[in-house]
């Protein structure tokens, strides 16, 4: 498997140099609907709107045998693991059958919840339907600071989720996703030990953005969380220590090479490779695809299967579109895997590449 792996990975690094449509598609990403329990401060997946359709229309979610659809046709594309995240994809009571169809073709899934509708029983049918690794959005280890971005009442559920998957799933590998702001950046060391104490394998962080999947939302309503000039120098100290605690931890945490890469995004964004549109894809809820969420796009699984777009004239006017892309990413998927697949961090990086692709892969 690891061979077979590593020439799927040579594959898509090899077209990304040359500009041309990889053969296989290790990373599907399913947006599978923009529904959430939650009304986060800094989120903006609540507020698409109708953009997606015609004359303000909105099309409906892709039903569950779309979905099946677009799995089977990934894994004709040598997919290795499909992400499932939303909105809250627990919202979606077709969850476990979308889960469980990802097993049965033979691939690894993950999904990424606020943990709050997750109880013992959607625990334990998680488990059973195969699913690899869940990933929990805790944003301190403190309540206040969580609930401030998050809102009231969600962060012992959240806590309470964590521990409910430790106990009742123990085959299941859990994560915690962290977003950087104003507010919790002083808290991202203090993260480490609060997650080891809640048992978790990995622990990854992500600042905050203005654009990917929340492109949509008003400034005004979150523009308090970004990073001004005035904040760089303490936030630059916040992350060092922060990378110092990580290499402490037995925690699979975000890359060195992307903590470092922090706090340029709010002075001179960092340009790379990358890598979207050939490592992985975006899948909306009504079914458009994209290489990465912040791009529109007009093609569907609904008019066509997956592998078709895939290899599509449409798709490859997409990816020219990667190759001069000027947007302020820095983002746990494309910009974390684009400075991993270059060539000189595939052999420098490998041991901590290693036990990123163990924690995605692997079961308890």
């Amino acid at each position: 498997m690891a061979a077979r792996n590593g020439l799927r990975v040579a594959n898509v690094v090899a077209s990304r140099y040359l500009g041309r449509p990889p053969r296989y598609l290790p990373i599907v990403l399913l947006f599978i609907t923009d529904r959430c329990n939650l009304r986060c401060q800094m989120c903006g997946v609540c507020e698409h709107e109708a953009s997606d359709g015609v004359q303000g229309v909105k099309p409906p979610e892709l039903t569950t045998d779309e979905w099946k659809g677009v799995i089977h046709s990934a894994a004709k594309l040598g997919t290795m693991l499909v992400s499932i995240g939303g909105g809250e994809p627990l919202l979606r009571p077709d969850l476990f059958k979308i889960l469980r169809y990802v097993r049965d073709q033979g691939l690894a899934s993950h999904i990424c919840t606020n943990g709050v509708l997750l109880d013992r029983e959607k625990a334990v049918a998680l488990a059973e339907c195969g699913v690899n690794t869940v990933s929990i959005s805790i944003e301190s280890p403190h309540r206040e600071i969580h609930e401030l971005l998050r809102g009231p009442g969600s962060f012992e559920p959240a806590v309470r989720a964590v521990r409910v998957l430790r106990e009742v799933a123990p085959s299941v590998q859990v994560g915690i996703n962290y977003l950087i702001t104003t507010v919790n950046f002083r808290n991202m060391a203090e993260m480490i030990p609060f997650a080891e104490s809640l048992g978790v394998q990995q622990l990854k962080y992500a600042p905050i953005h203005t654009n990917l999947l929340h492109r949509r939302k008003r400034l005004d309503h979150f523009g308090s969380l970004l990073f001004g000039e005035e904040d760089i120098e303490e936030l630059g100290r916040e992350v060092d220590d922060l990378i110092v605690a990580s290499k402490k931890s037995d925690l699979v945490t975000t890359s060195t090479m992307f903590l470092s890469g922090i706090t340029a995004l709010y002075s001179a964004p960092r340009r790379f490779r990358c890598v979207a549109g050939y490592a992985a894809v975006a899948i909306n809820p009504v079914g458009i695809v994209t290489p990465c969420c912040d791009m529109d796009g007009t093609v569907s699984v609904r008019d066509k299967p997956l592998e078709a777009i895939w290899r599509s004239k449409e798709f490859q006017e997409l990816r020219r579109r990667v190759h001069h892309c000027n947007s302020s990413c820095w983002d746990t998927t494309n910009a974390e895997l684009s400075l991993r697949l270059r060539p000189a961090a595939l052999v420098r990086e490998l041991a901590q590449t290693w036990r990123d692709v163990r924690f995605y892969y692997d079961r308890g």
